[in-house]
């Protein structure tokens, strides 16, 4: 019987985006996107970090990264072992994965003894908790290793043709029987047999209980082995008891049952901890740590956080996990208590607007609770396709049948749905269930809200004012020292001030400089005392960069500048991000052009791609993995040396400097064509780099008409790209201007690479004949940008100080021109268009209009999504086919137009 009523919504507003696309070109290019500084996290793979090396540190970066930084600015450590665990932490990764390969382990086992035949049901460690799809980790992955441990060691000591060992795996089978769901129980065995497996059997009838979720007989019997001192389980078998406990405790509903069963345990576990359970004593103050977690967790929170500052880093990845945890859930209960008293002062206006997205949240609250299930559908249409014009969220609760919703859909359309249609729904449906059961399962839930949250996810939109901090927060140095360097509160400074001189932190030295501005008190002393932190003090990096920042402020350009030349002058010290950041200063505070350019290359930290980020050598790997002999029209070989044949020229780009996207950005915006000229002969700059500026700049000279300049460029272009010799001879040999515009635009049609601005992009070969027109030649600078409120505004580009205002001028001056000409396929087209009427005999004109057509055909990816110039690619394709129908660019061409 459903216990909740149905609910539809069609969506209109992020959906319509959708209804004005065509479709087709679902899946868009893939770029290979350099990331210069970590904005959120320490550098990948994060094991510099976990040994000392922090860089800089920010108020953005994330809980556990901060906790870390925090002992190191301190003068503490972590031994090797326990910086794996941390680097796992940040990671993301559970300190218990979900069991598979120990499950695994246990089947080989298995088979070792019984052979392929008969297996057992396949073996899940979820299990189904008062229904509704609402699962947990019940069979967790040490039990899995525990039965392996001793099946192997009874087929050891009594071989594996042994009737006794054969009934211990029977019985065993039926114990993980209950990993899943039921009740299953091995039978008592009397006296006739041996001591051991009587032994074994009473531990694998109690564990059967426990997994059954039949506590209370699951205790008895573990109490009872405790008592046994012929038991070889008698020593686990008092932790066992707790643990009993604790999993009752954590899947009840009544909270007072629940701290009923907590305390108990805790009890238990008080005495255990002590060192009364032997080789499980670690286990029991793990054990124990939960369960404060669960009954006291505001005295967890601060246990935690003295530990982690100063103390024992035995159980270091679940109590680094834990305290953070604790402090989002205390914040969130700080903030949402600060946000019903001002609703209580004052109360919101009841608008129908308020009274919709009141009614929104809670849908969406119930979504989360597991009350309902979303399916978002767009119907077909008669020819075909979806209908992105009629999208529709369906909102029902989680145990609608099916053919309800069906039923419900064909009612709304005011048709039947087809058969296709119907299948579709029931596979959405289907995945919504799953989905709903993802979210219900406590072991996913941890998983999806909280252990696979990069650690880079710190939001720092929502920070915690520093007097609403909990009191029993702010008494703990290190969560007071947490919340103060990640809120943007006013009175953080003199917080951070006044704990620096009550305890001479460093961590509290670094994070009054990240609050100081020139004109808060006092700044002028601690800047002294900030300058007195050497090189090899954990903080240095967050004090020189504050330092640096602060100088500048207050005008004094010498005093940064010579800071900065000191830090820079050992950059391996310094995490990429961290040297990236240094370098960034100085090009901002560069006196001439020499200097600026040394400081404008940059290596990146990692790259972007496929949505993930690491290294090109990483990627290069990832990609390798994709080959499916299922779907591929490749043998692996042929896939292998494809990947091996794009990624040659890309895999040294990992040790290769090259712009970011504000230096590109003020490249193309404050350089003229005359300063990016010098810029590309500066002998500051490495080859790589000149060869992407002289290509910019004889781009920039032919569409700028400046003849002269771009005929001295194109040797040297060409020096740099012998690929391009076949379009760049002509132009050199052309004997008058209309040639050589001819063959310029020649040049320029078939290296799709070619622009006249500089991209922090990673670059391919110049010359590339596939018409990917995603990324060829360029878009018009934009000339709006969004400000901080979100809304458009002119675009304001930074200029380097030491251009003089001339050249600033005649930079504007060529932007604009070239700003004029729009994106460069429809500029390319036009030109086309005039060559095809000037010259028409030209031999070249039917792969030029070829490539017009291509370049200005409507594109998902072009530079303003589907825009593109309709009329020069109709004109192209018509003059190609009226002209040249025999031709054999012109049978390229696509499906005649109508």
């Amino acid at each position: 019987m459903r216990s909740l009523h149905r609910t539809f919504t069609v969506v209109v507003a992020a959906m319509m985006l959708l209804a004005s696309f065509p479709i087709g070109n679902a899946c868009g290019p893939e770029y290979m996107t350099p990331i210069f500084v970590f904005e959120d996290s320490p550098d990948i793979p994060f094991r510099e970090f976990t040994s000392g090396k922090i860089g800089i540190v920010r108020p953005s970066f994330g809980r556990k990264t901060l906790v870390i930084a925090y002992r190191f600015l301190n003068g503490g450590s972590f031994s090797a072992d326990v910086q794996d665990d941390l680097t796992a932490a940040l990671k993301g990764k559970e300190p218990e994965d979900e069991g598979d390969s120990a499950v695994e382990a246990w089947l080989e086992a298995r088979k070792a003894i019984v052979g392929e035949d008969p297996l057992p049901a396949e073996v899940y460690t979820e299990r189904e908790h008062t229904g509704g799809y609402n699962f947990f980790p019940n069979c967790t992955r040490n039990a899995f290793e525990v039965a392996t441990e001793t099946l192997q060691n009874r087929v050891t000591t009594y071989g594996a043709e042994d009737k006794h060992v054969r009934a211990w795996l029977a019985a065993q089978d039926t114990v993980f029987q209950n990993c899943s769901g039921g009740s299953h129980v091995p039978a008592e065995l009397g006296q006739e047999s041996p001591a051991w497996l009587r032994k074994d059997r009473d531990y694998q009838i109690a564990a059967a209980h426990f997994y059954s979720l039949g506590f209370d007989q699951a205790r008895a019997r573990f109490e009872k082995i405790a008592n046994d001192y012929e038991s070889p389980w008698q020593q686990i078998a008092p932790y066992l008891v707790a643990r009993t406990l604790v999993r009752q405790a954590s899947l009840e509903d009544t909270e007072s049952k629940k701290r009923e069963f907590y305390g108990q345990a805790e009890s238990r576990l008080q005495t255990l901890s002590a060192g009364g359970a032997g080789k499980f004593t670690k286990a029991s103050v793990r054990l124990l740590g939960l369960v404060r977690y669960n009954l006291r967790p505001e005295e967890r929170a601060v246990e935690l956080g003295r530990s982690l500052a100063h103390g024992n880093d035995e159980n270091v990845r679940q109590d680094l996990i834990d305290y953070v945890w604790l402090l989002d859930k205390f914040e969130t209960q700080a903030l949402k208590a600060e946000d019903e008293r001002l609703k209580k002062l004052n109360p919101p206006e009841k608008t129908e607007e308020a009274a919709r997205l009141a009614e929104t949240q809670k849908m969406y609250e119930r979504i989360r609770r597991g009350e309902l299930i979303e399916i978002n559908y767009f119907p077909k249409i008669p020819e075909g396709g979806l209908d992105y014009t009629r999208p529709v969220r369906l909102t029902v609760a989680y145990d609608t049948p099916e053919a309800e919703i069906v039923r419900d859909l064909e009612k709304l359309f005011q048709r039947p749905l087809t058969p296709a249609e119907t299948q579709e729904i029931r596979e959405m449906h289907k995945s919504a269930l799953e989905g709903r059961a993802r979210l219900m399962s406590p072991n996913s839930r941890l998983r999806s809200e909280d252990w696979a949250r990069y650690e880079g996810d710190y939001d720092e939109t929502v920070q915690l004012p520093l007097d609403l901090v909990p009191p029993f927060l702010r008494g703990d140095d290190l969560s007071d020292w947490i919340f103060t360097v990640q809120t943007d509160d006013g009175h953080a400074y003199r917080h951070a001030l006044s704990r620096w001189r009550q305890t001479g932190s460093p961590a509290w030295l670094a994070t009054s400089l990240i609050k100081a501005e020139t004109s808060s008190p006092r700044v002028r002393e601690l800047m002294r005392a900030a300058a007195k932190i050497t090189r090899t003090d954990p903080a240095y990096a967050t004090v020189a960069y504050h330092l640096v920042r602060l100088h500048t402020a207050m005008g004094d350009h010498n005093a940064a500048r010579k800071l900065l030349d000191e830090v820079l002058s050992q950059p391996a010290l310094l995490p990429i991000s961290a040297q990236n950041q240094f370098l960034e200063k100085r090009m901002q505070l560069a006196s001439g052009l020499d200097e600026f350019l040394k400081a404008a290359q940059r290596k990146p930290v990692a790259f972007y791609k496929f949505g993930t980020i690491a290294t090109l050598h990483k990627l290069y790997e990832l990609e390798k993995s994709f080959w499916d002999p299922e779907s591929s029209s490749q043998t692996q070989e042929e896939f292998d040396q494809d990947l091996e044949h794009e990624y040659k020229d890309l895999l040294p780009w990992d040790d290769q400097l090259t712009f970011d996207d504000a230096t590109a950005e003020l490249l193309n915006w404050h350089f003229s064509l005359q300063l990016l000229i010098e810029a590309a002969r500066n002998p500051n700059v490495s080859e790589y780099l000149k060869r992407n500026l002289f290509f910019a700049a004889w781009t920039r000279a032919i569409l700028l008409n400046e003849e002269k300049v771009a005929l001295d460029l194109a040797p040297e272009v060409l020096k740099r790209a012998p690929e391009m010799r076949s379009v760049l001879e002509p132009y050199l040999k052309s004997t008058t201007a209309k040639e050589r515009r001819h063959a310029a635009l020649f040049a320029l049609l078939q290296t799709p690479r070619l622009s006249p601005y500089i991209s922090s992009t990673v670059q391919f070969s110049a010359h590339r004949g596939d018409y990917y027109l995603a990324q060829a030649w360029w878009c018009p600078l934009p000339e709006q940008d969004y400000n901080e409120e979100g809304q458009l505004a002119p675009k304001r580009v930074p200029k380097p100080a030491f251009l003089t205002a001339a050249q600033l001028e005649a930079a504007a001056r060529e932007r604009r021109v070239l700003i004029d000409l729009a994106d460069g396929k429809s500029y390319l087209g036009k030109q086309v268009l005039e060559w095809a009427e000037s010259s028409p005999d030209d031999p070249r004109l039917p792969e030029a209009l070829f490539i017009a057509v291509k370049a200005n055909a409507e594109y998902k990816y072009g530079c303003d999504g589907w825009a593109h110039d309709k009329e020069t690619q109709y004109s192209a394709e018509t003059i190609l086919r009226e002209r040249y129908p025999l031709n054999s660019w012109t049978a390229k061409l696509a499906v005649p137009r109508e």
